[in-house]
């Protein structure tokens, strides 16, 4: 009998960062992210785990395509835990030039979406949880930080809603900001350097709504 937990991590290219194809599954495939420093940190503190880390992240997805692929590429693994951080590409999109030649998605289209995903997970019998998409300025009236700033309202009401976890890395990093600067972090204010990856991934490794995992290990 498979006692396995299965905890599948998803996302956009915050997640991915080179992660094996058709799965991030096991040491040298999970890729370059916060994930794969959760994975080994995992090992090193639980060297008899029954943990099975999975990474179905892919660069550059909004939402709607993390949506349109959720059945196939994360429920067919028959997870236990559904971790998605999405978001920031459904903003970038506004100001990228895509506007020119893309349907574009607005926040409460964002949050349809991840209501969607959700439903999803719970009708699976998994636990959803959500990650906070984030943007690395403290101006809240920046065009895009305001626009994250909407979609994690909408992400915090429906974790109310259905009682299930938020992890809020937007805070962790406005926390940071007050004394460091975003350079630090990210040469783009998305994707992270090293130093972005170890907060986020401590910030993630130490969260109760990720600790909870480790139960009856």
């Amino acid at each position: 009998m498979n006692n396995n937990k299965i905890v599948m991590f998803t996302g956009d290219s915050i997640t991915d960062c080179d992660r094996a194809r058709p799965i991030g599954d096991g040491f040298g495939k999970m890729g370059n992210s916060y994930l794969a420093r959760i994975f080994v940190d995992t090992w090193a503190d639980f060297p008899n785990h029954n943990i099975h880390y999975l990474n179905s992240a892919i660069s550059g997805n909004t939402t709607k395509m993390l949506l349109d692929r959720f059945d196939t590429d994360i429920l067919a693994y028959n997870p236990d835990y559904v971790f998605m951080m999405i978001g920031v590409n459904d903003v970038w999109r506004h100001f990228d030039g895509a506007r020119f030649t893309e349907k574009l998605i607005y926040p409460k289209e964002s949050a349809s979406n991840m209501e969607k995903m959700i439903l999803k997970t719970l009708e699976k019998g998994a636990k959803p949880v959500i990650i906070s998409p984030y943007f690395l300025d403290r101006n809240h009236e920046d065009p895009m930080r305001k626009m994250v700033d909407e979609i994690n309202g909408y992400y915090k009401e429906l974790a109310e809603k259905y009682k299930i976890g938020y992890i809020d890395v937007q805070a962790k990093f406005d926390e940071y900001l007050k004394t460091g600067s975003s350079y630090i972090l990210s040469a783009d204010r998305v994707h992270p350097k090293p130093v972005g990856i170890s907060l986020i991934s401590r910030f993630i490794y130490n969260h109760p709504d990720f600790r909870v995992i480790f139960h009856d290990l």
